[in-house]
């Protein structure tokens, strides 16, 4: 009896041990790691304290053992805003992640107010006064008693800028609400224009300007004009609308008309900018150029250390359009390292330049990058005679070059030029010698 009273004990003790096992396994299956909490908060920003433990500012991922004390305490704190708490229950899984979002609520009173930020779609990023925010949803807290007046501009891929200005400030707590309906970026469409005769100036919604045959790319769908000029033809115009992803087809069928003249006087500040009209040099700004044909002309205005400035000028029959340009300073070439610049000035300006038989430009001009050395400068300039110079460019130096340029002498009569009076002269002589000994 007493032997098997001990096996029944022995088996007992067995069952009890192989079960504890299966639950410490099974525990292990389901525990015995690490799990997370994402703690998000609206505004964001916001500093998060998980178990009374600072653990940074939201958004932001906590990592706890799944084993662990299974109650938790999350606070989330932000200036202006009031303190949020939640008591949690219960801990992770190994491996998951529990989700914890915390609507934080402006501090009522004081002399903080509130813009709420809201975009369709949200994700935009949010400008306030220049300075980067964050993304929307968001709250932007300011003083009630500072600056009045604020921009707000949002920023998303695949939509649209989108800023509004909104005036004054908020009152002491107040959330003033602000709404943004982004629109997508449209897609863009081309217009291809031709003509007969060919090669005449094409101008779309009176700025950009090629020569047909032409295609214009990139072009905003809607209604656009396109206008067609060419010199000794009527100026042709039409009204043409773009889809979205297609090509529109423009053809212009020219008038020939009576030869009738304008001109365009160009001014410039600072004075003295070469002014080209269609491609030709016509002298120093304030400059006239006349005898143009009706129609759009491409004005080019050009001074050495200013950007240029090139627009489309309507000349009209007997009239004279007016053009006045402030030049932009423009970027200072960077020299080539090893060389020197040269500098040409010439009076009058407007002068071809060549160096060693090379085109480079129209005077005043500033070659920045010339090998150093010795070089040949040529100047010409139509009613003037060739002027030219040996220069030798030295390594980061500026080598100065002015010129004076000489009319051409008037050529005088050739010998064809005179036989014809000689001639009648010498028939009158004859004709006196023969008289003469007839008496």
């Amino acid at each position: 009896m007493a032997i098997q009273n001990a096996r029944s004990l022995t088996f007992f003790l067995v069952l009890v041990l192989f079960l504890a096992l299966c639950i410490t396994q099974a525990a292990a299956q389901i525990g015995g790691g690490t799990g997370y909490f994402e703690i998000t908060s609206f505004p964001s920003g916001a500093s998060v304290y998980f178990d009374g433990t600072y653990q940074g500012t939201t958004p932001v991922t906590v990592p706890v053992s799944v084993t662990g004390t299974p109650t938790h305490t999350i606070r989330v704190t932000k200036s202006g805003y009031m303190e949020w708490t939640q008591t949690y229950d219960g801990n992770p899984f190994e491996g998951e992640t529990i989700h914890i979002s915390a609507t934080l609520q402006p501090v009522p009173g004081g002399d903080k107010g509130y813009y709420s930020i809201y975009s369709s779609p949200s994700g935009a990023s949010v400008y306030f006064d220049g300075s980067y925010k964050g993304t929307t949803p968001l709250t932007v807290t300011v003083s009630t008693t500072g600056t009045p007046g604020h921009t707000i501009r949002l920023v998303l891929s695949g939509y649209q800028e989108w800023s509004s200005y909104q005036p004054g400030n908020p009152g002491e707590g107040e959330t003033l609400y602000v709404t943004a309906t982004l629109q997508p970026v449209q897609t863009y469409g081309s217009i291809t224009v031709t003509s007969s005769p060919s090669g005449a100036t094409a101008i779309l919604d009176g700025a950009q300007t090629q020569s047909t045959p032409c295609t214009f790319n990139n072009v905003l769908p809607g209604t656009h004009t396109i206008q067609v000029s060419k010199s000794g033809y009527q100026l042709w115009s039409t009204t043409t609308t773009v889809s979205a992803g297609l090509n529109t087809q423009v053809y212009a069928s020219l008038s020939p008309i009576q030869p009738a003249t304008g001109s365009i006087y160009v001014s410039s500040v600072p004075t003295g900018a070469s002014v080209y009209v269609d491609g030709t040099y016509y002298g120093p700004a304030p400059q006239l150029a006349s005898g143009l044909s009706p129609g759009y002309h491409q004005v080019r205005i050009s001074l050495s250390g200013f950007q240029d400035w090139i627009g489309s000028v309507l000349v009209e029959s007997g009239a004279t359009t007016r053009v006045t340009q402030t030049l932009s300073v423009g970027p200072t070439p960077t020299p080539v390292p090893g060389t020197g610049s040269v500098s040409i000035h010439s009076t009058p300006a407007g002068a071809d330049v060549y160096l060693d038989n090379v085109y480079m430009g129209i005077t005043p001009l500033t070659l920045p990058s010339v090998t150093p050395g010795t070089h040949t400068v040529l100047l010409t300039l139509q009613g003037y005679s060739n002027w030219e110079a040996t220069i030798a460019v030295q390594r980061d130096l500026q080598t100065p070059v002015e010129a004076t340029l000489s009319a051409s002498p008037t050529p005088l009569p050739t010998k064809a030029g005179l036989s014809g009076p000689l001639a009648v002269l010498g028939i009158g002589i004859l004709a006196l010698f023969f008289l003469g000994r007839r008496r």
